[in-house]
């Protein structure tokens, strides 16, 4: 129980254990025949399928490991195989130290080490919520107009612009066509996402309309984005919220020049290190997915 079905190889030592763990010896005919490495590799993601739940309360069924059938190849291939996943492994810890020092480039970059003015959201942002559309009405009238909600993995609904234009708030109409922030309201409440195209916004999800030209949309969420998440209210695991009353009056810290005005240069001078340190580290994380893949395959092929 606790971390239900993670193994560990354990030698050279004398030890016992107590009721929270389970011991797997390999019996005299197969000493010489497995290697205890290759075989966590290759069924660690099996034995944590036989854990009753997910969460820490969740226990490992010795029943159901006691009677699972595994496919053993030659020791030679099990061998050759923890070679080559052995020199892959190096090549992606060295890169994952390096996406390390990265990540803490991009968090020195992102904090604010000059002269700053203090604003609320609702001074830098006209802060708006969406209105409430139902599935069945959109398949009822389809087009081509993303229907932007609080969907954090950039999939939206579409439906027709002509339809979506029927709908307003306070008079007001809920499609936009202007670089401008949504952030979801109820979920992951807080995220946020630049957008700078026409969209048709929903009840769950917020739009951020820049009030001026002075602010870089982009270096704002880069910087704010975490604070930001780390503000809303309610369980933040499930279903957190952040509505736009709680967004407008959120205090942020701008860069101001010697004259008090919004530094927008020195924004933009921030985002574009920020982005070339993100360019980077996503072509790190290519190279570890591709390494990751090329093992999985290898293995599965076993």
């Amino acid at each position: 129980n606790g971390k239900a079905g993670l193994m560990n190889i354990v030698s050279d030592i004398d030890f016992t254990i107590n009721d929270h763990a389970y011991v797997m010896e390999l019996k005299k005919p197969f000493k010489d025949k497995v290697n205890l490495d290759y075989f966590i590799i290759r069924y660690q993601r099996d034995f944590l399928d036989f854990v009753s739940s997910k969460d820490s309360n969740g226990t490992f069924s010795k029943e159901i490991a006691q009677n699972y059938e595994i496919e053993l190849v030659s020791i030679e291939d099990q061998n050759s195989f923890m070679v080559e996943y052995n020199k892959k492994q190096r090549i992606v810890n060295k890169i994952n130290n390096s996406i390390l020092d990265i990540n803490k480039q991009i968090e020195k970059i992102t904090e604010i080490n000059s002269q700053t003015k203090k604003f609320l959201i609702s001074e830098l942002f006209k802060v708006i919520s969406g209105k409430r559309i139902v599935q069945r009405e959109v398949y009822n009238n389809p087009g081509t107009l993303p229907i932007v909600s609080a969907q954090i993995d950039n999939s939206f609904w579409y439906a027709s612009k002509e339809w979506l234009s029927t709908f307003n708030k306070n008079g007001k109409s809920l499609i936009f066509n202007q670089p401008c922030i949504s952030w979801v309201c109820v979920g992951r409440a807080g995220t946020m996402f630049y957008r700078n195209f026409e969209f048709y916004l929903t009840d769950n999800a917020g739009v951020l309309l820049p009030k001026s030209n002075k602010i870089n949309l982009k270096w704002f969420i880069a910087t704010y984005q975490e604070k930001i998440r780390d503000l809303r209210q309610g369980d933040r695991q499930r279903q957190s919220t952040m509505f736009t009353e709680h967004m407008a009056n959120i205090e942020v810290e701008i860069p101001v020049k010697e004259n008090g005005e919004i530094d927008i240069d020195l924004q933009n001078e921030i985002y574009a290190e920020y982005k070339r340190l993100s360019d980077i580290k996503e072509k790190l994380q290519l190279i570890i997915d591709r390494y990751s893949l090329y093992l999985s395959i290898t293995l599965n092929c076993r």
